[in-house]
């Protein structure tokens, strides 16, 4: 009897960002990336989300592998944590491996790392796993063509159908219909552009965009866009070239990311080009640009501290031009709205996403999406990589150029697909979901903290402190009040004063046998509190009693 194929995603399925796949044969796995999700506003304090890797802690044995398919943070960005629990070979492209290996350096944590490049075929238990070049917006993406005992699945990763690529290297069709032809077991597919007509724009394109804001620019240039988009990056140094500008990189990822994508060859870069930032004090306006971290306005990034005024070597005033090359991540619009603001005010020209198309997306639209559907002919289809909505136009659009709808599996994180020599069918969920990283603490935040974070930074917090006699319940001193957030105490003493009243006449109708009880009183005082602030103000603070036996 024929074993089962089991396809199980961790993260990155109902959700951006997140993104970890498990494939699971017998009692060997392999996961398909390891990625973080940035937190939601509702997340208060909350640095990273992480997927909950509890299905593979419990079963150390079972994971064989990470792949990884291309550098991006929602891919990559939790191997330091993750890797802590389950320390497996992870295997990386150039570019990728190089960001891993930083990473992993900045938290003190050594893994076995492998390293891969398109076209690469290597065994890991009972997968065979093969590299397929990908175009997307980081260099060294690649697809994944797992093949195992019951067939081949074919993970698309981050990717669209760039025909015009600036190293040259457009994806690698013929080897996608090869597998087709071969015969696909399973595709799994990016779906975060799915809702859009068409063809993704080549990042080729974006070119002439850029060099008419540069020649028009009569000021100092900066540009602001993710710090692993080298390409985007070479575009910039081109143009700076082009129009006789030195250039400096500001912001610690993006000069890691500069230095290595040159190590690796990646960028070229003429020599001269790049100057420290020192030297632009001594060059006229007319001939500098800068590249900078903090297109999606990051609290600590150089582009934030510059609109702030705070960046202790580059300002920016009239005549200057500032390029938010890039798109605004869903959620984040207020706080880069906030920025361009700022930037405004300091008297610079900017170029944003509203009133400037100046960024193209590296993921494919619903005509590479068909494509890739029909290049690869699978028998069973799996969206990945999209909020649930994306996921179910996606299974929309395969059943359009003819899957089978039975055929199509729509699954959320924990969700189970099961293949066996019959057929595919859903299997019992196993427990997945979202791990808080808040400074150091891994998983120490869960929902009730969040909800009480929630509830204090919505109503406030009053602290009731009281003396009673433990013997005779007799109140000694109080109740003392003292709030945050919830009223300024001098200019509320009266309202305060009459809460206490209300306290004294709650307590006063106990018997004295209960207020020798401790956890009585406090409920009462906490009752007393809500019903009297809710009445008034209608207001809902956190009201923390503390009673002190004397």
């Amino acid at each position: 009897m024929s074993e089962t194929l089991r396809i199980i995603p961790l993260g990155g399925l109902g959700e951006i960002g997140l993104n970890m796949l498990v494939v699971e044969y017998g009692a060997s796995a392999v996961a398909i990336d390891c990625g973080v999700m940035f937190p939601e506003p509702s997340m208060l304090g909350i640095d990273l989300v992480v997927p909950d890797v509890s299905y593979l802690r419990d079963r150390p044995e079972r994971l064989q592998a990470i792949v990884l398919t291309h550098g991006h943070e929602d891919h990559i960005g939790a191997l330091p944590f993750v890797g802590r629990e389950l320390r497996v070979p992870t295997y990386a492209t150039g570019f990728a491996h190089a960001l891993v290996e930083q990473k992993l350096a900045e938290h003190e944590l050594a893994l076995p790392l492998q390293r891969f490049k398109a076209g690469d075929t290597w065994r890991v238990g009972p997968f065979e796993i093969e590299a397929v070049h990908i175009t997307h917006s980081i260099v060294d993406a690649v697809a994944l063509a797992v093949t195992t005992p019951l067939g081949t699945i074919v993970h698309t990763g981050d990717f669209k159908f760039d025909q015009t690529p600036l190293d040259g290297q457009p994806s690698d069709l013929r080897r996608f219909a090869a597998l087709g032809d071969r015969g696909v077991l399973a595709l799994l597919s990016d779906s975060t552009n799915v809702e859009r007509p068409g063809v993704t724009p080549s990042e080729r394109s974006l070119g002439p965009k850029l060099e008419a804001v540069f020649r028009r620019a009569k000021g100092r240039i900066l540009v602001s866009t993710f710090a692993s988009h080298l390409h985007r990056i070479q575009q910039v140094f081109d143009l700076a070239a082009l129009t006789d500008r030195k250039v400096a990189v500001v912001g610690r990822g993006m000069v890691q990311n500069v230095t290595v994508g040159q190590e690796l060859g990646y960028l070229r870069v003429p020599p001269g080009l790049l100057v420290d930032l020192g030297e632009l004090q001594r060059l006229p306006a007319e001939r500098v640009a800068l590249i900078t971290t903090g297109s999606q306005a990051e609290p600590l990034s150089a582009l934030t501290r510059i609109a702030m005024n705070d960046h202790k070597q580059v300002t920016v005033g009239p005549g200057d031009t500032v390029i938010f090359s890039s798109k605004m991540i869903p959620g984040n619009e207020k706080p880069i709205f906030d920025v361009i603001n700022h930037l405004h005010r300091r008297g610079a020209e900017v170029q944003y996403e509203t009133v400037a198309d100046l960024h193209v997306s590296g993921h494919a639209s619903q005509a590479e999406l068909a494509l890739m559907l029909n290049l690869t002919r699978p028998r069973y289809f799996v969206p990945i990589h999209g909020e649930y909505r994306h996921l179910v136009r996606h299974a929309a659009l395969a059943t359009e150029i003819g899957l089978a709808a039975e055929d199509c599996f729509i699954l959320e994180d924990g969700d189970v697909l099961e293949i066996d020599s019959v057929g595919a069918h859903r299997a019992e969920s196993i427990t997945a979901g979202r791990v808080f990283v808040d400074g150091k603490g891994v998983g120490d935040v869960g929902d009730v903290v969040l909800r009480d974070r929630r509830h204090l930074s919505d109503g406030g917090m009053v602290v009731a402190i009281l003396a009673v006699n433990q013997h005779t319940g007799e109140i000694i001193s109080g109740p003392d009040l003292v709030s945050r957030g919830f009223a300024i105490e001098d200019e509320s003493q009266a309202y305060l004063e009459r809460a206490k009243e209300v306290v004294l006449e709650a307590l006063a109708a106990l018997a004295p046998e209960s207020r020798t009880i401790p956890a009585e009183v406090k409920e009462e005082m906490r009752k007393a509190l809500r019903r009297y602030f809710k009445k008034t103000l209608e207001r809902r603070p956190v009201v923390l009693p503390f009673v002190m036996e004397v």
